[in-house]
């Protein structure tokens, strides 16, 4: 039996590109590395919201973050 995924909590890598403010190509590249973490439901690759956040948070000028 397959584990179902709670969809809510992942999004496409289109969304997590706009999210975290790089290009979708980047995201696809860092997906196809296995440096962001996905699953692949109905044939199309999710990133997890925890990951877009990390990456998110990785991105920002180490001064912003507390």
């Amino acid at each position: 039996m397959t584990p179902r995924i709670n969809t809510a909590d992942y999004v496409r890598p289109t969304t997590a590109a706009r999210l975290i403010g790089i290009s979708v190509q980047r995201v696809k590249q860092l997906l196809d590395e296995g440096r962001m973490p996905h699953v692949e439901i109905d044939g199309v690759r999710h990133v997890h919201t925890r990951d877009v956040e990390r990456a998110r948070a990785e991105r920002q000028p180490k001064e912003r973050r507390q």
